[in-house]
């Protein structure tokens, strides 16, 4: 009998209903694009670059081909070699920061005040302006001008014609369409949006003398931010974590003028459980076809990852010293000299993500976790001889002469947990390996977990059950 072995994370908050998890590993659908098919490793960490001591809060790929992180206390430029020179302080040591570039110039906000970067000279300074307000919280760019926001208020600043440093202390505007207040500001598809706690306009460039920027008429959405660095542009849209008057932490994806829900009820769940969800930050790159959204930080259990591709939700964890899931590592991204660079959460390490790298930060195991949907027969007692799984076999690497797959089995809908022992999915060149776990035991329901940290590529297709 085939089984369930593919598939999303989709753990419910009481676990007998439905347990099952993907960690590390990302849904991939058959070509005709209907079902999932199987289940491939996220990519590896390797270090590429240290920004001192971390944690690093922001990257940015210029169009020029220059990459910038702020690590910490202070502004990083890196090289293609790896490489990390400080350019200049900012004043706060903690939270993520928000970039932005003109042709010239490139204008950093801290959470509190703004920096400018000129590409020509390399002078970074913060930018000191009577039009500016005393509290800035985020910047963005659009079709000429920097937007600042200003902290607990609806305002947000906009600077001279492709000028960074100047700011006109008239040159402001209010998002006007409902009381609440401005939390993120995001350039996407052309346009400017701008998310209050209950609700999203969107503004657009109209070419005015007195003020270039003015809301499109029927263009709110009644659904606000919940984390204001969860909003990004993608995929010719832009997506957030949600929140309106009725209640908050449902991940949307823009449809032209409105919101479109991706996340499910498991994927809600986790967020709720989150100790800080305003915290909650975002990222996302594309890789092999795929378009990741990710979701860190804020007190999250593990990081959250929606693949727009398919429209599936994985984990994806850092696997700690106590044996316990907990966030990724990776904190942002920028893709720079062709390669995906992703800054630690804890210290200033820069990694590359690649497909081709099976190990976490280093020396660090890449654990790949899935839990199966439970099993059962209408409360029947069944006798589960073997398990066989479908994986891609023969192909261990980097030093992994035979590696291994463990199984644990539940009795009691993945409350507690039995060690089945591992199984080997093939040294180089056992191609034709069969992975697979006899005399099971007897049981009503039973639910199955898996997990791979040898440093081999992972790919799974399915299972049988006799």
């Amino acid at each position: 009998m085939k089984v369930g072995l593919v598939g999303p994370t989709y753990q419910q908050r009481s676990l007998p209903f439905n347990a099952q998890r993907s960690v590390n590993l990302f849904p991939v659908l058959d070509q005709m694009g209907k079902e999932v098919a199987s289940l491939y490793s996220v990519p590896g960490k390797s270090l590429f670059a240290t920004a001192g001591s971390g944690p690093v809060r922001g990257e940015f790929s210029s169009a020029n081909g220059r990459a910038f992180a702020v690590s910490g206390t202070n502004f990083y430029e890196i090289s293609a070699s790896g490489s990390a020179s400080v350019l200049g302080p900012v004043e706060t040591s903690s939270g993520p920061v928000t970039i932005a570039e003109n042709d010239t110039q490139l204008v950093i906000c801290d959470g509190q005040k703004l920096y400018r970067l000129t590409y020509a000279t390399s002078d970074f300074d913060k930018i000191v302006s009577a039009g500016l307000p005393s509290s800035v919280g985020m910047v963005a760019y659009s079709d000429g001008y920097f937007l600042a926001t200003e902290n607990n208020s609806g305002r947000f600043y906009v600077s001279a014609l492709r000028d960074g440093d100047t700011w006109a202390a008239l040159d402001f505007a209010t998002a006007e369409s409902s009381p609440d207040p401005l939390k993120s500001i995001v350039a996407a598809v052309g346009q400017v949006v701008l998310h209050g706690t209950r609700s999203t306009e969107i503004w657009t460039n109209t070419g005015d003398s007195s003020f270039p920027f003015r809301r499109i008429s029927g263009a709110k959405m009644e659904v606000g931010i919940l984390s204001p660095y969860s909003s990004l542009d993608i995929d010719n849209s832009f997506m957030w974590v949600g929140r309106d008057r009725y209640g908050q932490g449902i991940v949307y994806k823009a449809q032209g003028f409105s919101p479109a829900r991706v996340s499910n009820e498991a994927i809600e769940s986790i967020i709720q459980t989150a100790s800080d969800p305003e915290g909650i930050v975002s990222y996302a790159y594309q890789q092999e076809g795929h378009v990741f959204y990710i979701l860190t930080g804020g007190g999250l259990p593990t990081s959250l990852a929606y693949d727009l591709t398919t429209q599936q939700w994985h984990e994806r964890a850092y696997l700690n010293g106590d044996g316990v899931f907990e966030l990724d590592l990776g904190a942002a991204h920028m893709f720079a000299f062709d390669k995906h660079l992703v800054g630690d959460r804890r210290n200033g390490n820069i990694y590359e993500l690649s497909m081709d790298t099976h190990a976490d930060g280093g020396d660090e195991e890449l654990c790949r976790e899935r839990v199966y949907t439970h099993l059962s027969d209408e409360g029947k007692r069944i006798r589960f001889n073997a398990l066989e799984l479908g994986f891609e076999t023969g192909v261990g690497l980097q030093g992994e002469s035979d590696p291994v797959v463990s199984l644990s089995m539940s009795k009691d809908g993945a409350r507690t947990w039995t060690d089945c022992g591992t199984a080997s999915i093939g040294a180089v060149g056992e191609y034709k390996t069969k992975v697979q776990f006899r005399r099971l035991g007897i049981a009503e329901q039973m639910t199955f977990k898996i997990r791979i940290t040898d440093r081999v590529k992972v790919a799974i297709t399915g299972s049988y059950l006799t």
